[in-house]
Formats: C-alpha cells, sequence, structure tokens
C-alpha cells in the first residue's frame, strides 16, 4: 500500500518588512517563508528541532529550484503549501507552492536537503524516524536537479564580512543571506526593472562567522532570454552557485 505524502498549508499575510520598495515579495522572504511552512509542518508532527537533536542531526537544504509567476504584495493572504515528497539514505526532496488569495501559483519551490552530523560537521544517514512521519516515498534516487552553470567572464564583485547577524540555529551561515549577497551586486535600475521568473541554486560548503566572501556575477543573454549568473566564493573556494532568469517588469514605467 503506498500513501500519499502529507501535504501541510496555512495563511499568511504579506507584511511591509518581507517587501521591496515595489511592495514586491523579495526573493530572500520569499525563501525564508518556504522554511517557515516546512518548520511549521515538522512541529506538528512532532519533529521538533530538540527531537531532531537528540539525534545528532540537523536538515540542510543544499539546492533549491525556483520557478517564480509572480511575487505577492504588502497586506496580501496567501496559502504557503509544502510536503516532503521523496527521501533515500541521504537525501530528501521537498516541494513548496506559494498561492495567492484566488489559489493561483505565485512561485514553486522545488529543495533537496541533507542530514548533517552536529558534531562531526559532515553529511549523515537519515535516521528513518525522521522521515517516517512525513509518510514520503522511500526511493533509490531522489529527483536530480539541474546544476546552475558556473560564471565564464565575471562582470563585477563584492566583498562582504560574516556578521554575527548572519549566523543561523546551526552555526553557519543563514541560506538566504547568500541570496542577499547575490542579488546586492546588481545594479539598482536593473532590479527595479526586472523580476526573477527562475532561480537555480545550489550550495556547496559552508560559510561561517568571520569569513570575508566574494560575490560574483556576469550578465548574459541565453536563447533569448535574460541570464546573470552568480557565484559566492570563500577564500579562493566556491561556497554557492546560481543562475537567475528575468523578465521586464511590466509594472514599472
Amino acid at each position: 500500500m503506498i500513501i500519499s505524502p502529507k501535504e501541510f498549508s496555512e495563511t499568511h499575510r504579506v507584511t511591509y518588512y518581507e517587501t521591496d520598495n515595489q511592495n514586491r515579495v523579495t526573493i530572500q522572504m520569499l525563501v525564508n517563508m518556504a522554511i517557515l511552512v516546512s518548520e511549521d509542518q515538522n512541529e506538528s508532527l512532532g519533529l521538533t528541532e530538540e527531537h531532531m537533536l537528540s539525534f545528532g542531526v540537523t536538515w540542510v537544504v543544499i539546492q533549491y529550484d525556483m520557478t517564480i509567476d509572480h511575487l505577492p504584495k504588502t497586506d496580501e493572504h496567501i496559502t504557503l503549501k509544502t510536503r516532503s515528497t521523496s527521501y533515500n539514505k541521504f537525501f530528501a526532496f521537498r516541494e513548496f507552492w506559494i498561492l495567492d488569495a484566488d489559489g493561483q501559483q505565485c512561485a514553486y519551490i522545488k529543495s533537496l536537503w541533507v542530514m548533517m552530523s552536529m558534531t562531526k560537521r559532515k553529511l549523515a544517514p537519515i535516521p528513518p524516524e525522521l522521515v517516517e512521519p512525513y509518510h514520503s516515498e522511500a526511493v533509490k534516487l531522489t529527483p536530480r536537479l539541474k546544476k546552475p552553470k558556473r560564471i565564464d567572464n565575471h562582470a563585477a564583485h563584492r566583498e562582504y564580512r560574516i556578521r554575527y547577524s548572519d549566523i543561523d540555529t546551526n552555526i553557519h551561515v543563514n541560506n538566504t543571506r547568500y541570496l542577499d549577497w547575490m542579488i546586492d551586486v546588481l545594479p539598482y535600475e536593473f532590479l527595479v526593472h526586472h523580476q526573477p521568473t527562475h532561480i537555480n541554486l545550489k550550495y556547496d560548503n559552508e560559510v561561517r562567522y568571520g569569513n570575508v566572501i566574494e560575490s560574483d556575477y556576469e550578465q548574459l543573454d541565453v536563447d533569448g532570454q535574460l541570464v546573470t549568473k552568480h557565484e559566492i566564493n570563500n577564500n579562493g573556494k566556491l561556497a554557492a552557485v546560481a543562475n537567475f532568469t528575468w523578465r521586464q517588469d511590466s509594472e514599472v514605467d
């Protein structure tokens, strides 16, 4: 008997501090909303952070693949939905949906996760007790997400020192900070007049407090689509790589 993965959803009012100067949800906050609904599902299933830590492990995301139809605006009431779809010994695949008040899709996110040992800071097998409550499908291979392409010609870069406020409870940089650094190097006028339609972001190595990272990007045309490639490097070591696809923002003159 195959049991369908459990879906979990909740409503959310978009607040002003989750949006940009165009009153649209930022990409960073979109990811935070996804993490919020997954954590609330964990809590509802009794998979609290304390319970996970009793196994000496924690979940770590290694890749997001985001399709963005439109970004919700300040004071909109939206629905956040998720399910942990499948897993094997080392990897888990989770999906997210962000829906507007009419039930139309704002964004769809695919993600890959691993377990990390809190003491060894290395990949650890996923304890069955921590996935069984989701009714996820046990598979030999989780869905493969396409790898983002690396930069060929560096257009511009900026350095950032890792601050205390960048660090999360896993004692490494919160995963949305990488998006901050990637988006921040793009010109202001570009960001005002463009919206992302697809983002493929892969994390490669941890960045920790006190490190100085370099955010690089290049802009190019790929089959008629405007694409920016991004890299975060930590002392010459690749920390994260992403490809953004953009469209002209029709709401801005």
